[in-house]
């Protein structure tokens, strides 16, 4: 068991499933069905599993739910489907730090999801391996190999020390084989199990900043909110709450070197972001509940406090946060376009990534438009409201509940209720649909479109050919940014 630094085999299994889990294999088994070609026996016996596992759902039992997927893929897959099998498929891989550090040690397990019921002297043989999750990393290296694995001595826990290598995100992969350290074809996702991981030596940085946040945290500096959230994320990506996959671009030392500048400046008495320009993380304490909500803020080069300024708000889709109008477009990326028109941009989380910005959702999108506007010089007669999907949902509908407030709106792939366009009527509108969105049927837009046409409203409506749900902003920021410049509402 060369390269294991300590081994603990505990007694007894560790069954941890969600409804959470069962969805998401729920999906993943669908989308494996839609695409294979099965013979007649194949199909009635994936057919009846999946009914299994439906009915196991049903009547909370999860763990069964998620063997009955696993059996039911391996059946779709045409593989074995044996006592060796079952194990694998049933082992999850954990952590008890995603945020790790060269030279110090952390844990790895396997915990069992379900009991493998025809398990008996079955045994798997474990290594563990670091890659990089960036082009043109590090080479990956093994950092343990050939611990066996036997249902009799679950969970299987070692503690396991991270070599020195190059800052920045990998996936450690626990890959599990039969004892001839072969595995079965067509098997490999069912043995192979990878948790993302941040490599870098961060904790002393990390430190150094609380015990700073700590001697001013009772003040009612408001700056503080986005130290304390800096603080907050990495202690959350540290424990997995908040998914690496998704933020495999966070620049974790720079927002914590960026807090240590507010802190920096609220010491000494400084306005902290006076002078800030570019792209960056901040967040405020929400009046409704005491949390901190964090959003995402781009200042242009051209902004300097003078005059007024244009400012976009840009509500995310169902699934995302704060983060997408940002990084998740990168084949059109938003913020060169506002750097281009001088236009501010920011991006609320809306608490939950699909509440829908309503309720206590919907306060955030204001509260952090009067956080900007105390921050910068916001020209009130150029406020934008932008949103895709669900925040293209969200962008009439709050428009329409606040029809005095924005000065041009952008919806991309949503819809809404046609009868509400009259109260809009006098706000202008750049509408982007894709003809063949599978998400949100362009009929939805179409619909919008027609009643605010006939309601006198002025309208924009880009249906783009081939187009589907994620790909119909390519190409669309800049000419809706450049519609946005040229739009203002009356302000008393």
């Amino acid at each position: 068991m060369r390269g294991w630094v300590s081994l603990v085999l505990c007694s007894g299994s560790v069954f941890a499933q969600t409804d959470g889990m069962v969805r998401a294999a729920s999906v993943a088994y669908r989308a494996q069905r839609q695409g294979a070609r099965l013979a007649e026996a194949q199909s009635g016996e994936a057919d009846r599993l999946e009914q299994e596992a439906l009915r196991e759902t049903r009547e909370g039992r999860f763990g069964e739910a998620l063997r009955r997927y696993a059996h039911g893929t391996a059946v779709v897959r045409n593989a074995p489907w044996t006592p060796a099998v079952e194990f694998a498929w049933s082992l999850e891989a954990r952590v008890d730090h995603f945020m790790l550090e060269p030279g110090k040690a952390f844990k790895v397990s396997l915990v069992a999801l379900y009991p493998s019921a025809r398990a008996g002297s079955e045994k798997l043989i474990a290594s563990v391996f670091l890659a990089s999750a960036a082009k043109g990393g590090p080479r990956e290296q093994a950092l343990a190999r050939g611990a066996p694995v036997e249902p009799i001595g679950l969970p299987f826990t070692a503690r396991i020390t991270i070599p020195e290598t190059v800052a920045g995100n990998y996936t450690l992969e626990v890959r599990l084989t039969l004892p001839d350290g072969k595995i079965p074809e067509g098997l490999g996702d069912a043995f192979t199990k990878p948790l993302p991981v941040h490599v870098e030596n961060l904790s002393g940085d990390l430190e150094r900043l609380r015990a700073r946040w700590a001697k001013m945290s009772r003040s009612d500096l408001r700056a503080l909110a986005t130290v304390e959230y800096a603080i907050q994320f990495y202690e959350r990506a540290d424990r997995g709450a908040e998914g690496l996959r998704r933020y495999g671009r966070y620049p974790f030392r720079e927002q914590l070197a960026r807090a240590s500048a507010l802190m920096d400046d609220l010491e000494a008495g400084r306005e902290p972001f006076a002078g800030q320009r570019g792209d960056f993380h901040r967040a405020y304490r929400s009046a409704v509940d005491r949390t901190l909500q964090p959003y995402r803020l781009f200042i242009p080069d051209s902004y300097d406090g003078t005059r007024p300024a244009p400012l976009i708000l840009a509500l995310h889709g169902a699934g995302g946060d704060e983060n997408d109008f940002f990084d998740l477009y990168p084949e059109a990326p938003l913020t060169p376009e506002a750097q281009r028109v001088g236009f501010l941009v920011a991006c609320p989380r809306g608490r939950q990534p699909n509440s829908g910005y309503r309720g206590a959702a919907e306060q955030d999108v204001f509260d952090v438009l009067a956080e900007v506007e105390r921050d910068y010089r916001i020209d009130p007669a150029r406020i934008y409201l932008m949103g895709h999907s669900m925040g293209a949902y969200a962008t009439w509908r709050l428009a329409i509940s606040h029809p005095d407030r924005f000065a041009a709106l952008g919806p991309i792939a949503g819809g809404g209720d046609p009868a509400g366009m009259v109260k809009i009527r006098h706000i202008p509108q750049y509408v982007v649909h894709g003809a063949k969105d599978q998400t949100v049927p362009v009929a939805q837009s179409r619909a919008m479109v027609e009643a605010g046409r006939k309601a006198g409203a002025s309208i924009v409506y880009v249906e783009v050919p081939g187009a589907g749900h994620y790909d119909a902003v390519v190409g669309q920021f800049g000419p809706m940014l450049d519609f946005f410049a040229r739009q203002a509402r009356p302000v008393p």
